[in-house]
């Protein structure tokens, strides 16, 4: 293994051992991307910046901390670590196959509520700003990053236990043909400005 694979994983390790921030997100689907389509699972952390209060939650499921439920908070930060692999979906007239191509994402996002209904089982927020650093490794070619910007225009929490949201990833190089091995590498390309729609879902069984 590279030494640039193996920084990468102690960075992501590092983090995961951070519990520095959770009502989460199970699945993320990253549908559109010039490259291979994604679906992963996300381990999520909230830190309510108010209080002065943080949790995490993998698979939706609290392992450590409490904060309160987003329908008494304003405003939070949310941190994402996702682990995503391909679903094999043909791109650009390009073949891909499933599994072949992974990813790893570290996403810490601001976030704020929007709207409570008056019997609270109903929460809108929005992610207004926030980062995506990506890793990329796959099958046939050498691994590489990137980084975007990412938007959630809206999410919505019902009964405190439903989770879905739509996000934005806005890339000022985005995903070319030769960073998947199906032409040679050029480091030197200008790679178009692109942006990655995605979808997450996710339901709170723990308390």
């Amino acid at each position: 293994m590279s030494r640039r694979k193996l920084g990468t994983m102690g960075i992501l390790l590092s983090l995961l051992a951070i519990p520095s921030t959770g009502h989460a997100s199970i699945i993320d689907w990253i549908w559109t991307m010039s490259g291979p389509q994604m679906v992963g699972l996300v381990l999520h952390c909230e830190y309510d910046i108010q209080n002065n209060i943080s949790e995490c939650r993998g698979l939706d499921y609290r392992f450590v901390g409490k904060v309160e439920p987003r329908d008494t908070r304003r405003f939070w930060l949310s941190i994402d670590t996702g682990f995503y692999t391909g679903t094999g979906r043909n791109s650009d007239g390009y073949a891909f196959r499933k599994f072949k191509d992974n990813m790893v994402a570290f996403e810490p996002i601001f976030e704020v509520r929007s709207y409570t209904s008056r019997d609270q089982k109903v929460t809108y927020h929005h992610g207004v700003i926030g980062i995506s650093w990506d890793y990329l490794d796959g099958e046939g070619y050498e691994g590489f990053d990137k980084f975007g910007v990412k938007f959630r225009p809206v999410g919505i929490t019902i009964n405190k236990k439903w989770n879905m949201s739509y996000t934005l990833r806005i890339y000022p190089n985005g995903f070319t043909p030769d960073e998947f091995g199906f032409v040679p590498r050029d480091e030197d390309l200008d790679r178009p400005f692109e942006v990655l729609h995605g979808f997450t879902f996710g339901y709170v069984w723990g308390k």
